[in-house]
């Protein structure tokens, strides 16, 4: 979920970018392109991460398959860890609302 973020300051680069000269339109949508992929890339580093996290916490010993009792812990471990991104995400997006209406 740090996508999001990546993404909006993407967003808020395109009136600094208009205002550089000498600066096309194609220039502007390939940077923005690439902040966009760069933000699916750092989002999916993140979810591999916490996955990786996850599975060594709730598979002793890998095995040909995962036990339902491993899968359900993989599973409740992600949802926890997401549901708690989210969370601070929400939380840091209302702090910075808050200190712009300051």
């Amino acid at each position: 979920l740090a996508a999001p973020l990546i993404a909006t300051k993407a967003s808020a680069l395109r009136p600094h970018f208009a205002a550089m000269d000498g600066v096309s339109q194609s220039d502007i949508d390939r940077t923005q392109g690439l902040l966009q992929l760069q933000a699916i890339m750092q989002g999916q580093k993140i979810t591999m991460k916490v996955l990786g996290n996850c599975f060594e916490k709730c598979v002793g010993t890998p095995g040909d398959s995962l036990s339902y009792s491993e899968q359900t812990c993989i599973w409740n471990c992600t949802q926890r860890l997401f549901d708690s991104e989210q969370f601070l995400v929400r939380r840091l997006q209302e702090a910075q609302k808050q200190k712009q209406g300051m």
